[in-house]
């Protein structure tokens, strides 16, 4: 599985598990400006545990992907960056 495919994977289940903690929680109406009430506590629905989980792994995701880039450019030295340019 590519790199790639992982970090879609990861967001579509932080969207399904976001999704997952307001419809059970019922806190849609206050999210979308539809009423003064307070925010109930998200650690009280099960989704919270993949959605927190997902986000650890997305970051992590996120400063390899940024790291495999530096990594490209200043220790190989060859000319990804400038590559990835656009009309390069």
């Amino acid at each position: 599985m590519s790199l790639s495919t992982l970090s879609y994977i990861i967001i579509l289940g932080m969207a399904a598990s976001g999704i997952g903690m307001m419809v059970l929680s019922g806190a849609a109406p206050v999210i979308f400006g539809q009423s003064n009430a307070t925010l109930p506590n998200f650690t009280d629905y099960p989704p919270r545990a993949p959605h927190g989980f997902g986000a650890f792994v997305l970051v992590a995701l996120l400063v390899f992907h940024a790291g495999a880039a530096l990594y490209h450019q200043f220790i190989r030295r060859d000319g990804l960056l400038r590559r990835m340019w656009y009309g390069a």
